[in-house]
């Protein structure tokens, strides 16, 4: 039986580690080609060799995501590879420990660099191409953004995440009425806390710990608990489906 995305060409940015990495390997697995992006090429190239290893198509380009030059030349490596990319996750992101005290202006516009400008670059980038494309595959198009529950309920300590989350939200809000018209879907997904390679140690803290503690279910979320969220608004399936904020927390925020 055919995979949920067979005939899916995926571009999936933060891909080397952590849910990227995830991401790309569930989306593989179930028929899409995909080609992960990331700044770290030895570690994106250990994940292409796991997907191929289970029977998945991908390949691997160095890219950073804060560069226009270097977002349009994995958007090329892919299109020369497996074709127009019609499905973007935008999963590139990271926060910092400071406090707003402690936290300079030049770190915090790191941060929203990353986790906001990019974000826009990635999908104007690919929704440019899916439009030009034509218009029965711009109603193929698919651009998932991941977000945070940080976007709508407040994270301790991390007030430049928060905020570039809840612009992320907004954004992809106001693509998704853009880009209605050509019919190109946009989306953002909200995690609450899941453990990775990335967290790990915090979340096993006493701080992270206290934090669960406070929490409907008391427990973390594992990568595979986004799996469905994730496929969902990548397929054919959330054809209706656009300017959604998809919220995956165990009722972390309730």
């Amino acid at each position: 039986m055919a995979g949920r995305l067979e005939g899916r060409v995926a571009l999936v940015t933060g891909a080397s580690s952590g849910l990227g990495r995830r991401f790309s390997g569930v989306m593989a697995m179930q028929g899409a080609r995909v080609m992960l992006a990331a700044r770290r090429i030895e570690r994106l190239e250990e994940a292409v060799n796991h997907i191929r290893q289970d029977g998945g198509e991908a390949e691997a380009v160095a890219c950073d995501v804060t560069n226009e030059a270097s977002v349009m030349a994995a958007y090329d490596a892919a299109e020369e590879r497996f074709g127009v990319v019609d499905t973007v996750v935008n999963n590139a992101g990271m926060t910092t420990s400071a406090t707003a005290l402690e936290q300079s202006a030049e770190e915090f516009g790191q941060v929203l660099d990353l986790n906001v400008k990019s974000v826009f670059i990635v999908a104007r980038e690919g929704a440019r191409r899916m439009i030009r494309a034509g218009a029965s595959f711009g109603e193929r198009g698919r651009i998932i953004n991941i977000a945070s529950i940080g976007a709508r309920h407040v994270l301790p300590g991390v007030a430049a995440y928060c905020a570039s989350k809840a612009a992320c939200a907004m954004l992809t809000r106001s693509l998704a009425r853009e880009w209605a018209k050509h019919g190109v879907n946009v989306n953002s997904l909200s995690p609450g806390y899941v453990a990775t390679e990335l967290n790990t140690e915090w979340l096993n803290s006493e701080s992270g710990q206290k934090m669960l503690a406070r929490t409907a279910r008391r427990r973390v979320m594992d990568a595979s608990s986004l799996d469905e969220a994730l496929l969902f608004l990548a397929s054919d399936g959330a054809k209706f489906v656009t300017g959604a904020d998809l919220v995956v927390d165990d009722g972390q925020t309730l």
